[in-house]
């Protein structure tokens, strides 16, 4: 779908991880720990943690921090031992409401957008790891005190790719009520389902997700600069690969399957996906890849022919934070605007996700600098990530 004036924009991003910081090293050792598992079986272990591309992530779990051997969410527990799907929701209604908020007031909180909250008329929140009603979105409306006529949206079990169900809506939205201000959240506590299973897809699932929130402002395109203009939006299924990647809701968490063809897949609706999305566009410049997982980075990288610095914002937001399902792609596109900022003229790019299905979502961007001259990290100070929650 391509977009003309008034152009909708991502105007801010903020960003926000829960406060439990751990190592990949130190998870890989509590995983083996935790399994007692045969020789053979520690080799694996190691080496799918050493190849992750991940250095840390973040939960909202006291467990992970220390890391505790014994913990119920640990893997190999006796299944009468693991929380229940119950247990878990409880936790993801107080931890998620939280989360959202940080980045929701990050997103709100840059000084070229006076009184944002007051202002929002639209409030889209994308989750797939946890449900409650009255809903999340609801919660969040309330902790910020947006005006109770907001029109709020949920965007619920789309996976890793759903950040663009919010944001192409948003973009309608802005298309047809220029004037809106619309707040796209996305909230996900992915560790709260770590599974007992030792089986090998479990155990990947368990190397590479984190819990973390992301939120962005999106209105008409104006003439400040220092955002990202939604110059248009693509979806695409790629047919009879509904198994590659699942997730179901199981008696003790969430349960995902990832098939180890996910990647080749991957390069495969990539390609295709991204001919119709740029019909004859210059070549992009910059590219904000989903990290799904490094192999999937890998094979983007290479099919595309990308050079190092062009992927560079998406394998630092998985060393840093691992995959957080539907926040990472604007953890990247974050990094990305704050690398831009220097620019000295507009400059197209393309974001990418996938997700369950399998769906590839896809968008042509523009980030505008700033219309002042002056280094922006003169003018304001950058947001930067503080993993503590608010009362």
């Amino acid at each position: 779908m391509q977009y003309a004036d008034p152009c909708p924009a991502i105007l801010s991003i903020g960003t926000a991880v829960p406060p439990h910081q751990i190592s990949q090293s130190d998870v890989c050792t509590w995983v083996s720990d935790s399994l007692e598992a045969n020789p053979a079986q520690r080799r694996w272990i190691k080496r799918l943690y050493t190849l992750s591309g991940i250095e840390t992530r973040h939960s909202c779990l006291p467990d992970a921090a220390t890391l505790i051997p014994h913990s119920r969410f640990a893997p190999g527990r006796p299944l009468a031992e693991t929380p229940t799907t119950a247990e878990r929701m409880a936790i993801y209604q107080q931890e998620a409401v939280k989360l959202g908020v940080i980045a929701a007031e990050r997103a709100l909180a840059p000084p070229q957008l006076p009184d944002a909250a007051a202002n929002v008329t639209h409030l889209i929140v994308v989750s797939c790891t946890g449900f409650f009603a009255p809903g999340l979105d609801l919660a969040i409306a309330q902790r910020l005190g947006l005006r109770p006529t907001v029109q709020r949206t949920l965007v619920g079990f789309m996976g890793c790719a759903a950040a663009f169900n919010g944001l192409r809506l948003a973009a309608q939205i802005v298309i047809g009520q220029p004037d809106a201000q619309v707040l796209v959240v996305c909230v996900e506590l992915c560790t709260l389902h770590l599974q007992p299973s030792i089986d090998r897809i479990a155990l990947t699932v368990a190397s590479l997700f984190a819990d973390g929130a992301a939120a962005c402002l999106v209105g008409a395109a104006g003439s400040n600069g220092d955002l990202l203009r939604l110059n248009r939006l693509h979806t695409q299924v790629l047919p009879d690969t509904e198994d590659a990647m699942a997730w179901q809701i199981g008696d003790h968490g969430f349960v995902m399957h990832l098939s180890s063809d996910v990647p080749r897949h991957v390069g495969t609706l990539a390609q295709s996906a991204l001919a119709t999305l740029l019909d004859g566009q210059p070549t992009p410049t910059f590219w904000a890849i989903h990290p799904g997982g490094r192999a999937i980075v890998d094979r983007l990288t290479e099919l595309l022919q990308l050079a190092p610095a062009q992927v560079a914002a998406s394998y630092n937001v998985l060393r840093r934070y691992g995959n957080m399902s539907s926040p990472t792609i604007l953890f990247v596109l974050r990094e990305l605007r704050d690398q831009l900022r220097t620019a000295a003229c507009p400059v197209s790019g393309v974001a990418a996700a996938f997700g369950p299905g399998l769906v590839t979502e896809m968008a042509h961007l523009t980030y505008v600098p700033p219309v002042d001259a002056r280094p922006i990290a003169v003018q304001q100070p950058q947001l930067t990530e503080v993993p503590l929650y608010v009362a």
